[in-house]
Order: structure tokens, then C-alpha cells, then sequence
């Protein structure tokens, strides 16, 4: 759907309201809440990552506590489109915020990943582009606020580190499987299976393999004030698989906030 619809409770109905956002040009794909639960940043098919006001009068305070008033002038008006983001030429799968709200991240579908700073009262936010030689992430968190962890098609979750963004480990240790080569019958039997089923020239006799077998949808986080040395996968094959950053060779102390 192109629109964001907003909820909340109302107490005096005892049921819940929705308010929709429609400043959308194609499907929306992801969308995460800012800290201070007044904007929301979505992802979507037009190429376009977008800061939105989800502000609501009678729910939520006038007062401005991370001192985003400079940079974004309509934060108090439901809808408005504060900023909007094209560096991605392609479509955007997942968006994420920071912790302390300052820092967004955003992947694109030609293997980008796009981090975006929002320093108020600077005017215009400042976005990097890595481009790296995986397959596109699908899902995208903050482990702190100079952390990040991505994951998608490459079936394997990636971090990155701030604030100059560079890629420092694949936190899976993809395990090489070599199989026992089958002799006489057995391997020309395996050879014609390969190329009738698969297109294959001939049988293969190793294989690299990752925990999850197919595509990572959905990365989770588990926060201990604001930093999260540990984080959940779930994937297409059906696995959800809990990862500890020290067990994947990560210092800690290199992924906290100063």
C-alpha cells in the first residue's frame, strides 16, 4: 500500500483510531518510529527513503527534547514530509533508527546501505553511501548508536561501524561442507541428475554454508540500555537463530557509544 496508516488508542470508544499518511508515489516497504515517537522514516518502491511528522495533537508533547525544530519546521504537522532521501536508486527494503535518534539507516536493492546524520540545528542531514559485494540486505538495526547489523539475501548478517561507516565482519562463520565423491555408478548417476534438474555440467563436491539457508527477513535486536551485544535472525527457511557479538570475534567496547 502507498499509505502509513498511524493508530492509537482512543479510551472514550475503547477502540483504536487510525490517521493516514499518503505522501507515498509506490509501495511502502519498511517503516520504524523515532525515539521521540513524533516521526517515523519509511522505505519504499519509488527509490525514496522519507522522514514523515507523526505528530498528534491531543497524544503527543509540543516540546522539542532532541532540538529538531531548526531542521525540520512542520515536525508538528500530521503527514508532512520532513526530509527524503534518493541516494539509493533503488528500491529502499528496510530503514532503522538510532537509539538517541540522530543517526537513520536505509538499504537499497543494489547492494547500498545508506546511513544518514541528522546534527540539529544543521539544516540539511548528511548521508554516506557503502556500496558492498554481497547480495541486498532485507533488514537492517542498530545495535547502538555507532552499530549497525544487516542482513538479506546473503544469509549471513553483516555489521558495520560509525561514525566513518565501514564493514568490519560477516557474524556468521560460513562452514565449508565437502562431500565424499561418489564413485563409478553413483557419480555418473548424480552427474545426470545435475544437468536434467539443475543445469548442471557435473556433480558438485563442496559447498559453503551459512546457519540459514535461505534469505534473512527480520533482524531483532535485545537492547541492555541502548546497546545490544546480542541480536535474533529469522529467515525464509523457516530458522530463527540468536547471535552474541563477542562469539563472532567483535570487541564490545568498539561498538558502544563514547
Amino acid at each position: 500500500a502507498k499509505c502509513v496508516p498511524i493508530c492509537y488508542y482512543e479510551e472514550k470508544h475503547n477502540w483504536w483510531v487510525s490517521k493516514a499518511i499518503r505522501k507515498h508515489k509506490s509501495t511502502v516497504l519498511s517503516v520504524a518510529w523515532c525515539p521521540n515517537n513524533k516521526f517515523i522514516v519509511t522505505g519504499a518502491t519509488d527509490f525514496r527513503c522519507r522522514i514523515l511528522s507523526a505528530y498528534m495533537l491531543a497524544l503527543d508533547s509540543e516540546e522539542d527534547s532532541h532540538g529538531f525544530g531548526d531542521m525540520f519546521k512542520k515536525q508538528h504537522e500530521f503527514g508532512e514530509v520532513l526530509a527524503e532521501f534518493d541516494q539509493a536508486k533503488a528500491w529502499v527494503h528496510d530503514v532503522a533508527w538510532s537509539p538517541n535518534a540522530y543517526r537513520i539507516a536505509f538499504t537499497g536493492h543494489g547492494s547500498t546501505i545508506h546511513f544518514v546524520q541528522l546534527a540539529p540545528p544543521s539544516a540539511e542531514p548528511e548521508v554516506q553511501t557503502v556500496r558492498h559485494n554481497s547480495l541486498p540486505y532485507l533488514s537492517v538495526e542498530f545495535l547502538s548508536n555507532k552499530a549497525v547489523v544487516a542482513s538479506g539475501f546473503d544469509q549471513n548478517p553483516h555489521v558495520y561501524v560509525g561514525p566513518d561507516w565501514k564493514f568490519v565482519v560477516k557474524v556468521d562463520k560460513e562452514e565449508k561442507v565437502v562431500k565424499k565423491k561418489k564413485k563409478k555408478f553413483g557419480a555418473a548417476l548424480s552427474m545426470f541428475e545435475s544437468a536434467s534438474q539443475r543445469g548442471e555440467s557435473g556433480a558438485k563436491t563442496s559447498s559453503v554454508l551459512t546457519k540459514h539457508l535461505n534469505s534473512i527477513l527480520e533482524v531483532h535486536p535485545f537492547y541492555e540500555n541502548s546497546f545490544a551485544p546480542s541480536f535474533a535472525t529469522a529467515g525464509i527457511d523457516g530458522r530463527v537463530i540468536c547471535w552474541n557479538l563477542e562469539k563472532a570475534g567483535l570487541e564490545l567496547k568498539d561498538l558502544r557509544d563514547e
